[in-house]
């Protein structure tokens, strides 16, 4: 750079001791690198050197201010900071000899001291108090950034914890709404499908006082009595079963035989008001371990499914086999099927598609039955082709 007279050059000597990188060097090393320094003006908006570019000088802002950007130019460009009078810009091309590693970019107007990169590492090979003064000020720039990075961590810290605490209130909150909204959804369906059998239940029996002298009414009453009172059982089942969130299996021995049977005498009555053809075929002679009860339900409602979907009438097939060392039963229905927009939402509770009622827990009871099994349960069906229910369980023999 130019001669500077002595004032001017002591002004400089004391602006570079301002600075981490030369505090501690004494005015001799200053002098000789002041010697190698050149000044340098950029216009606002010029671009210094982009990411990426060799590491050739070093600057110290004089006047004005820059610009340190990430990414400069991109669509994700982001700015990491901005620097002023008196700091170091690009200082690490004087140590690591890498490319750069951000886009610096005038501000404003700038006065810049430049020193290349060639200079500085020529004069470090002649002097070695200016290596070990440069050392130091590395060592303690290492340790401010270290510093920083802790404190800014902690910070972090401090708002991740606030934010879950947040986070943990209005999901608090969200829970509780949705438990309320679940308690009125159970209100509604409890009123809703155990009133109309209540209320069957009620007149057959002011009825049956009525014709208690005719023998044929009194047991054709009872038997609609008794089916008015399993129904409601049933549905306070799989309320029961929904609010506790699990199912507990009762396992035993079964005969398929008996079980089929059982199944047949559930759905006599439906069977025949619905005007529709029931079929079993068991294939299975070997007794197997299921809870019966619970998987006698699940037949019952997949075969009330079935006869919902078949208002005109039709025929309702269930097929036992073994296969491939599972228990396979499947319910297959002609009836009027169903599209892909209902198929993705058949196991959710309190979904129904169904003109007919119900509480939209029968397939959601199913699939957890048959998973309380460790079994698996899928189901086909395509619109005016009718549906087929698979349920696989574990052979236990």
């Amino acid at each position: 750079m130019e001669t500077l007279n002595f004032v001017e050059e002591n002004k400089k000597i004391e602006f570079l001791k301002n600075i981490y990188f030369y505090h501690t060097m004494p005015d001799a090393s200053l002098r000789k690198i002041l010697a190698l320094c050149s000044e340098k003006r950029y216009d606002k908006g010029s671009v210094l050197f982009f990411e990426d570019m060799p590491g050739d000088s070093f600057f110290v802002i004089l006047d004005g201010e820059l610009e340190i950007w990430k990414r400069y130019g991109q669509t994700d460009e982001i700015l990491l900071g901005v620097s002023g009078v008196g700091q170091p810009v690009g200082e690490m091309a004087l140590i690591d000899d890498r490319p750069r590693s951000a886009t610096v970019r005038a501000r404003t107007a700038v006065t810049l001291l430049v020193i290349e990169a060639a200079d500085f590492n020529t004069l470090l090979l002649t002097e070695n108090s200016i290596c070990v003064t440069l050392l130091r000020s590395v060592t303690m720039m290492v340790r401010r950034s270290n510093q920083a990075h802790i404190a800014d961590l902690d910070r972090q810290n401090r708002e991740l914890a606030a934010a879950y605490s947040e986070l943990k209130t209005a999901q608090d909150e969200l829970v509780s709404k949705e438990r309320l909204s679940i308690v009125g959804r159970f209100s509604s369906l409890i009123l809703h499908d155990i009133r109309n059998p209540l209320s069957a239940l009620k007149s057959r029996v002011e009825l049956l006082g009525l014709n208690r002298t005719d023998p044929t009414y009194f047991e054709q009453a009872i038997q609609k009595i008794n089916s008015d009172i399993s129904r409601m059982e049933t549905l306070a089942a799989e309320f029961l079963d929904y609010a506790r969130g699990e199912i507990r299996l009762q396992m035993s021995i079964c005969d398929l035989s008996k079980f089929f049977e059982r199944f047949r005498d559930s759905m006599a009555l439906k069977i025949e008001k619905s005007g529709v053809r029931l079929i079993i075929e068991n294939h299975v002679d070997k007794p197997v371990i299921i809870d019966s009860d619970r998987m006698l339900r699940v037949l019952i409602n997949a075969g009330e499914n079935a006869c919902k979907a078949m208002p005109s009438g039709g025929t309702v097939s269930v097929h036992a086999n073994l296969v491939n060392e599972k228990l396979v039963i499947e319910v297959v229905d002609t009836g009027s099927g169903m599209p892909p927009d209902v198929l993705d939402h058949i196991f959710e509770p309190f979904y129904s598609s169904s003109l007919a009622g119900g509480t939209g827990l029968g397939m959601n009871i199913i699939k957890n039955v048959v998973d309380a099994h460790q079994g698996k349960v899928s189901i086909m069906s395509e619109e005016g082709f009718g549906t087929r229910l698979i349920i696989e369980l574990p052979v236990l023999m």
